[in-house]
């Protein structure tokens, strides 16, 4: 049995981690460079294992960060919109301290509309079954099967696989850009990990049955960290 790999694409200009972070979404915004060599380092640690298979969000912060793991790894990619974060609309590229009042609303009611975007049980429902459907290629591959993606569908993650509440979903803390959230099933229960740069690349034989064990700096749930808010 394989495993899944999420990989939280690289830093951009708008992941400033102050008072002027930007709403990124499905702004189409490239890499700095501190984001392309978060992608080289991630790419690195994640050739040091099998990767059968790279699935990637189209959006181009996304792809320059498989870009590096292709290299690395020189396995096949799949590109696909179902691994794109929030389509949040309108809102895309505004300061996160300024609209927070309306991201946590829209994500207490799940079904309002983000203007011209879509609701966030839109993107849930989107993300989850692509997510449980990598799963499921990752149970039948020898290997490991990668998906680059964004920090609100890592953030999702815990809640998709323990069948949490929606609207728990914290907006903050989690894996910071170039950071590795390893997913695995072990006695019919989820269990995942937070892999940086500081971190060994083995899933300790103890690690325990909760939604996320937490083996680096960064919390995935429940979290009340200050970095990076924002549907990225």
């Amino acid at each position: 049995m394989g495993k899944l790999i999420l990989v939280r694409h690289g830093k951009t200009v708008l992941n400033s981690l102050d008072d002027e972070e930007r709403l990124r979404g499905w702004l189409d915004i490239p890499l700095d460079e501190q984001g392309l060599r978060e992608a080289r380092e991630a790419a690195d640690r994640v050739a040091r294992h099998p990767v059968q298979r790279i699935y990637c969000s189209d959006l181009n912060r996304a792809r320059q960060t498989a870009d590096a793991v292709i290299r690395a790894t020189q396995a096949p990619i799949v590109y696909t919109s179902e691994l794109r974060p929030w389509n949040l609309g309108s809102l895309t590229g505004e300061r996160v301290k300024d609209i927070l009042p309306t991201l946590l609303q829209l994500e207490v009611d799940l079904e309002m509309p983000a203007p011209e975007g879509e609701s966030f049980l839109a993107f849930y429902t989107r993300y989850s079954q692509k997510l449980m459907e990598l799963l499921a290629i990752a149970a039948d591959s020898p290997g490991c099967i990668v998906a680059v993606t964004h920090h609100r569908n890592v953030l999702a993650a815990p809640t998709i696989l323990q069948g949490g509440d929606k609207t728990k979903i914290p907006v903050r803390g989690g894996p910071k850009t170039g950071d590795l959230l390893w997913v695995e099933q072990k006695a019919g229960k989820w269990n995942l990990r937070i892999e940086d740069g500081s971190q060994s690349d083995t899933i300790p034989s103890g690690v325990l049955n909760s939604p996320v064990v937490q083996t680096g700096s960064s919390p995935l749930a429940g979290s009340t960290a200050t970095a990076d808010p924002g549907a990225d």
